[in-house]
């Protein structure tokens, strides 16, 4: 039953002729050489706009106030751990996503692969998961901001005043052009970076007793009271912070996501996928490591502890004595909210619009302006995003953002697993009918096909699992429904959706040979090829410079 034209009615898919339920290539917007697509997105996403945001667009409230919860809650050591493996999984995951993307750079990405590659039963619970995850982090990013002012001005009965001041900032941000969204990321990831590096040398400094009060730090905070070899509350503890990692890692996959609007995706995406690593390693794992030895995991103001009103960043600076920096500090994490909060519209906004695109969603969330916004979806999601943030007022805000971040940490989870999945089939389908797409000249290829990714997927998997288990068994707590559903309610909802779909609308297994390979994909255009031979006939160590040239 496909909608008439113009109409805001919900566009099924009609089954085809091999019964699978997939519309093919020409349900699927073909991507224009030039600045706009013809779905009406423009491509105003630059090359250093896609680096930066890379770089420093997940940077935010799962890194500077999440950690603080995953510190409190397994301890040094299981927050190492953690971000850790997250790291590994995710570096080998985005090589599986940047194969993709370079080749098909649409709008929507890896919700869109799953449909064409699999079955569009799984495009649909994949789509609606993704969009609900990053709504999520919208309300976690209220939750944040509340939690900020609260290290200033903890009246309670101001909540529905800072929420507003965190929607208008975001309202503000898309109400102007895609180019604007691209600016505001690029000087606000720059400014992420830079206090994380600035937090990492003054926490260096701190250790060895460079704070006013003098006192040296050592690895007393791994052998504190109530920790085992650095690790809080035993297995389960290390289990419940694989998805508070999730959460602060979440959104790597987004450079996927903005493929559809970048500029020159052969020679942008790879870049900036080639950085991951070095930035997971540097703004996580360091900073991470770091934090360990000057903040204790019982430490009261963490999120989880009794008094939680600031960022483990902040506290880290404040107990060493100095003055004016937590507070200098505490305003960068609010700007750094701000932006994520942004991010996550954004994100969300074009899931739902290739949704639409797709059958899966209202026709009318396809719409866009002349400015190339999906003004529809934005204004839909935006309201969804309002009252899951002024859940707040009625709630405490450490409360809250726990929900969030577990609805959206489950949810990267699945969608990482769904990327490596749609790889594989990517790859089988490329075999299947004969392309050979990745053995040109300028392709991008993941490293040891297929051992890293089946690694990443088992681990991922693993980690999923111990989330399902700390649901079932929480750490100090009897078991319930409610925290169960409150920890892993992403799970149920991406099954229901996915077997519901299948039921009503007996979609299909696609075989390998059906498999569009075509719709959507960008041949080299000049430019973009001279950018890849100057890039080809570079030194190493003119390579790596380039990488710092925006």
């Amino acid at each position: 039953m496909a909608s008439s034209e113009g109409k805001d009615t919900f566009e099924l898919r009609e089954t085809c002729s091999n019964g699978s339920g997939y519309v093919g290539s020409d349900n699927l917007p073909a991507m224009e050489a030039g600045g706009t697509t013809s779905t009406g997105l423009q491509r105003k996403l630059k090359s250093r706009h896609i680096q930066m945001i890379a770089i420093g667009s997940n940077i935010g409230t799962g890194l500077f106030i999440g950690s603080g919860k995953a510190l409190h809650t397994g301890g040094p050591l299981s927050l190492v751990l953690a971000f850790v493996l997250i790291a590994i999984c995710l570096t080998i995951m985005m090589q599986c996503l940047g194969e993709m993307a370079v080749v098909l750079p649409v709008s929507g990405s890896f919700t869109r692969y799953a449909s064409r590659f699999y079955d569009p039963a799984l495009g649909f619970a994949m789509g609606w998961q993704y969009w609900l995850a990053w709504v999520a982090v919208f309300g976690a990013e209220a939750s944040a901001f509340v939690l900020l002012i609260n290290f200033w001005n903890s009246n309670k009965s101001l909540t529905a005043l800072w929420i507003t001041i965190f929607l208008a900032i975001n309202l503000l941000i898309h109400l102007a052009p895609v180019r604007v969204f691209g600016e505001v990321e690029f000087y606000v990831s720059a400014l992420k970076v830079i206090s994380v590096i600035v937090f990492i040398i003054v926490v260096w400094a701190i250790m060895g007793g460079a704070g006013p009060n003098g006192r040296r730090h050592g690895g007393e905070n791994w052998r504190l009271p109530g920790l085992d070899n650095g690790i809080a509350n035993g297995f389960k503890g290390l289990g419940a912070v694989f998805v508070t990692a999730a959460f602060a890692a979440g959104g790597t996959e987004m450079v996927g996501v903005v493929a559809g609007e970048a500029q020159h995706p052969r020679y942008n995406l790879p870049r900036a996928i080639r950085t991951l690593m070095w930035r997971i390693f540097i703004f996580y794992i360091v900073s991470m490591l770091f934090l360990t030895f000057v903040v204790p995991y019982d430490s009261k103001g963490l999120v989880g502890g009794k008094d939680a009103n600031s960022s483990p960043f902040v506290l880290a600076i404040k107990d060493a004595g100095i003055r004016v920096l937590p507070h200098i500090l505490n305003a960068v994490v609010m700007i750094c909210v701000c932006s994520v909060g942004s991010t996550s519209i954004y994100i969300a906004s074009r899931t739902l619009k290739a949704m639409s695109e797709d059958g899966f969603a209202f026709k009318a969330f396809g719409r866009t302006d002349q400015k190339g916004r999906p003004y529809v979806a934005l204004v839909f999601t935006g309201a969804i995003g309002t009252i899951l943030a002024y859940l707040n007022v009625s709630s405490t805000g450490a409360m809250v953002f726990g929900w969030f971040s577990a609805i959206s940490g489950m949810a990267f989870f699945i969608a990482w697993l769904v990327i490596i999945a749609c790889n594989w089939r990517f790859r089988a389908a490329l075999k299947a009918q004969g392309d050979d797409t990745l053995d040109r000249r300028f392709a991008f290829k993941q490293v040891l096909f297929p051992w890293l990714s089946i690694f990443a997927f088992v681990a991922i998997s693993f980690m999923a699992v111990c989330q399902f288990i700390v649901s079932v068994w929480p750490i100090g707590k009897p078991s319930s429904a409610a925290i169960f559903f409150s920890n892993f309610l992403g799970v149920p909802i991406f099954l229901i959706m996915w077997a519901g779909y299948k039921v009503i609308y007996r979609s299909k297994w696609l075989k390998l040979i059906e498999v569009d390979l075509q719709t959507g994909r960008r041949e080299e255009d000049p430019e973009e090829v001279a950018l890849l031979e100057r890039y080809e006939r570079m030194s190493a160590k003119e390579r790596a410079i380039s990488y710092l040239h925006f």
